[in-house]
């Protein structure tokens, strides 16, 4: 996507959260799944990300160094990030299944980002869309494989909106 095109996208997913088109579970929906794709192509590799990453790292870091001696002080601080962005991706797909996939899928497909008023932004919603926007190629194994084929797929998907919609190549 160029460049136009990833800020065009971005103001359309905070225009569809802000203004509370259409229901909640659509509108959180459509933001998030424009909003991930166009932080992913315009932030990735970026001094915000390198940020995200080393603070996060840093706060992993001391938590271990809390531990003092104990068994858990030796992880791997890129495996525990990793599976903590893993978990973030598993925590927001059980928010955007409908919520009638609860009968077979249990209490994880009723998750839902909390609704928020209109004028507002889904803070939660957007927490979640930046940092696995950012964040998404760092886990490992077969969550990361999902992970990074499920955003790809997203970019694909969402990349022709803004020219077709607005002319933003």
């Amino acid at each position: 996507m160029s460049p136009t095109a990833v800020a065009v996208l971005l103001l359309l997913a905070l225009v569809v959260d802000y203004m509370s088109v259409g229901p909640n579970s659509l509108r959180d929906r459509l933001a998030f799944l424009m909003a991930v794709p166009a932080v992913r192509e315009g932030f990735n590799d970026s001094p915000l990300d390198r940020w995200t990453v080393d603070s996060l790292t840093g706060l992993i870091e001391g938590l271990l160094d809390k531990t003092g001696s104990a068994y858990i002080a030796g992880a791997s601080v890129n495996a525990v990030l990793g599976a903590a962005v893993g978990c973030l991706f598993l925590y927001t797909v059980g928010c955007l299944l409908p919520v009638k996939a609860s009968k077979r899928l249990g209490r994880f497909a009723a998750l839902t980002f909390p609704a928020s008023s209109a004028g507002r932004l889904n803070t939660k919603l957007w927490i979640c869309a930046v940092l696995l926007g950012l964040l998404s190629d760092l886990p490992g194994g077969a969550v990361g494989d999902v992970t990074v084929w499920s955003i790809d797929l997203l970019t694909n998907l969402v990349s022709p909106l803004p020219e077709w919609l607005f002319g933003a190549a």
